[in-house]
């Protein structure tokens, strides 16, 4: 019989939830930062490709990119490494709300502020 796996989860910041700058977020943006925190680690930035989030979030190229680049916009996620397409390296990301690298998290959406 198979050992049941443990459930993780994902606790959001109440305060960062009900931020402008994450109220200001598409639908795409939020559920690829949803999707982004389950390969969250303290040590390791995070290796995620426009063509990965196109295919989990279900939307063209263009509107993934757009996604990544709200949220970089936003505060929400900082590139520490630029990928390289015919390398097949994906872009490598930190969540500014997470702990990386014993270091506490930057929160760079506190900062953000709508256009007017």
């Amino acid at each position: 019989m198979a050992k049941p796996r443990k459930k993780q989860y994902i606790a959001q910041d109440v305060e960062m939830i009900r931020s402008a700058a994450y109220l200001d977020l598409s639908g795409n943006a939020v559920k690829l930062l949803i999707l982004m925190q389950t390969h969250w680690r303290m040590y390791e930035p995070i290796a995620y490709s426009i063509t990965e989030a196109q295919k989990r979030i279900g939307c063209c190229r263009g509107k993934a990119h757009e996604a990544f680049i709200e949220l970089e916009s936003h505060g929400f996620i900082k590139l520490m490494l630029e990928g390289h397409f015919s390398k097949q390296l994906a872009r490598k990301w930190r969540l500014t709300f997470r702990e990386f690298d014993d270091r506490k998290p930057s929160d760079e959406w506190r900062n953000w502020q709508p256009e007017n």
